[in-house]
C-alpha cells in the first residue's frame, strides 16, 4: 500500500466512524509530497552543520583513543567460562560495593553477567576506551540484590553444560547436561541464608530470562552503567601498576 493509499483509507475511517455516531464527518483539508529517505535526501549538505558534526565526531574519536589499561593476551569471550569474561565478573563481584553507599552489599557473594552483553574480545596490547565501548556497548546499570539461598540455587540450578551466564563468586560441577554440585564462595548454598549478588539491570528485569520469575528480598538500582564501571577500575589498576590478566580456573566443570 502506498503513502496515498493509506492516509485515503484513515480519511474514509474517520468519516464512517462519524456517521456512524450520527455526527457530522470532520472537515479538514490535507497535502502530502514523497520524500526519498536514501541518499538523495542529504544530496545537499548544509556546510555549518557539517562542520559542527566533523568538529564533534573528530573530539569523540580521541576520546575513544585514549589508553586506560593493558594486557599481554587477547582475551576471548564464550560459554561456559572464557579468560574475558571471568575478568569482568571477578571484577564486578570484588570491586562493585564501592560504587552503592548501602552498606547491606559489601562482602558480595555474586556477580552474575550475560554472555550476550559482552559484544567482542579484548585485543591483546594496549586496551582503550573505544575498545570498551566494543566490548559493553549497552547501557546497562549495576543493579545489587538480596536473595535467599533457595532463589539462589533456582537460578544456578537453570544452567547446563551447553548453556550458562558469566558468573564468580561459583563454582558449578556438570554431569549429564545438569548442574550436580554448586558452591558459593566455597561452601554448599543454604536455602534460608540471604546472599547478596551484583549483576545488571538488564538481567534483575528478567533479560536472557537469567532471572526470570525469581523473587528478590531487596533490589538497589544504580545510576553507573557497567562500561563506565570498568573504565574506572581499568585506570585505577593502570595506576597501581597492574596489568589485566584473564584465564580460565575451573568455576564451570563438566564431569
Amino acid at each position: 500500500m502506498n503513502v496515498k493509499t493509506f492516509i485515503i483509507c484513515i480519511i474514509l475511517s474517520i468519516t464512517a466512524f462519524g456517521y456512524a455516531q450520527n455526527v457530522s464527518a470532520p472537515k479538514f483539508k490535507y497535502q502530502y509530497r514523497m520524500v526519498r529517505l536514501d541518499s538523495t535526501y542529504d544530496a545537499k549538505v548544509n556546510p555549518k552543520l557539517a562542520k559542527y558534526v566533523a568538529k564533534k565526531q573528530a573530539l569523540i574519536e580521541k576520546q575513544m583513543q585514549v589508553v586506560i589499561a593493558h594486557t599481554d593476551q587477547e582475551l576471548e569471550s564464550f560459554a561456559l567460562e572464557s579468560p574475558l569474561s571471568n575478568f569482568l565478573t571477578d571484577i564486578l563481584l570484588d570491586e562493585a560495593s564501592k560504587y552503592i553507599k548501602d552498606t547491606t552489599f559489601d562482602n558480595l557473594d555474586v556477580s552474575m553477567l550475560n554472555f550476550g552483553g559482552i559484544r567482542t574480545s579484548m585485543p591483546a596490547g594496549d586496551v582503550t576506551v573505544g575498545d570498551l565501548y566494543r566490548i559493553s556497548p549497552f547501557d546497562n546499570y549495576l543493579t545489587f540484590i538480596v536473595l535467599k539461598g533457595s532463589e539462589l540455587k533456582k537460578t544456578l540450578g537453570r544452567f547446563n553444560d551447553k548453556f550458562n551466564a558469566p558468573y564468580a563468586g561459583a563454582v558449578i560441577v556438570y554431569k549429564n547436561n545438569k548442574p550436580v554440585n554448586i558452591t558459593v564462595q566455597g561452601k554448599p548454598i543454604d536455602d534460608k541464608r540471604l546472599y547478596k549478588l551484583v549483576t545488571l539491570n538488564f538481567i534483575s528485569d528478567g533479560g536472557d530470562h537469567l532471572l526470570e520469575g525469581i523473587h528478590y528480598e531487596k533490589i538497589e538500582y544504580t545510576t553507573i552503567t557497567f562500561r563506565d564501571f570498568l573504565i574506572a577500575e581499568l585506570k585505577a589498576m593502570t595506576s597501581r601498576g597492574e596489568k589485566i590478566v584473564g584465564k580460565k580456573d575451573g568455576r564451570a566443570v563438566i564431569n
